[in-house]
């Protein structure tokens, strides 16, 4: 089984539309969205309407749910506050309530399938690096996990006795009686100080893992955020 793998999509549609080109030359069996499709960008009618309508399975974002009324905001600071009123307003009922429905998370396949973290999954915790890593691996029962929220690709492996290591690597060779939690990245708005979306390929049978990264013309998706009267930091960071 080979899943594509994407998260944090934050209702940018000029990398989701060149996303979609990019996938058109893999074979893949299914499409997997780790959450956040919304939050920040301008369009994000029509990226949760492409993920209704494409994607295999979905689960829950903060940004989803904070969207609906679903989670806390007290934490958001004040650009992700402004955006997440501004997309209540601009979601229709229909896409409401596909997000009120997105689970929390997923088990398939041999994988657990979170937005945030296996540890805590609503507390929306980040996972960045092996500080810590060892509480994250307590919480799910399968050898893979895979995980976006934090907008950085990482791997975490857990060895056979326990010791816990992070990675960054484009490609990755899954090792048997290994664990390990992937970051995807993310989709929409990357924050490894490269500027390119990111995506996985999973391939199961090869037991191997990809990091995919592409260009997408940022200049439209900033126009579009000033031009809807988001913060302007929404637009410059994507750079």
């Amino acid at each position: 089984m080979r899943y594509i793998i994407f998260s944090d999509l934050h209702s940018n549609l000029e990398a989701l539309n060149q996303f979609q080109k990019e996938i058109e030359s893999i074979d893949y069996d299914k499409l997997v969205c780790l959450g956040d499709i919304v939050g920040y960008g301008a369009d994000p009618n029509p990226c949760v309407e492409w993920v209704r309508e494409k994607v295999d399975f979905t689960v829950a974002g903060n940004h989803d749910w904070a969207a609906v009324e679903k989670t806390d905001t007290t934490y958001f600071n004040a650009y992700a506050y402004e955006s997440c009123l501004w997309t209540r307003e601009k979601l229709t009922e229909e896409n409401k309530n596909f997000l009120r429905a997105l689970p929390l998370d997923h088990e398939e396949g041999g994988v657990y399938w979170v937005h945030a973290s296996p540890f805590e999954p609503e507390a929306w915790h980040y996972v960045t690096s092996k500080i810590g890593a060892k509480r994250y691996f307590r919480h799910f029962d399968a050898p893979i996990c895979f995980v976006g929220h934090s907008h950085k690709p990482v791997i975490l492996e857990q060895t056979a006795d326990g010791e816990v290591n992070d990675y960054v690597s484009e490609l990755w060779d899954i090792e048997p009686g290994h664990r390990y939690i992937f970051n995807d990245g993310s989709l929409g708005q990357p924050r490894d100080g490269n500027p390119d979306p990111a995506f996985m390929v999973y391939d199961s049978e090869e037991k191997t893992v990809r990091v995919c990264r592409f260009e997408y013309d940022v200049r439209v998706t900033q126009d579009k955020i000033r031009e809807n009267g988001l913060p302007l930091y929404l637009a410059e960071r994507l750079a």
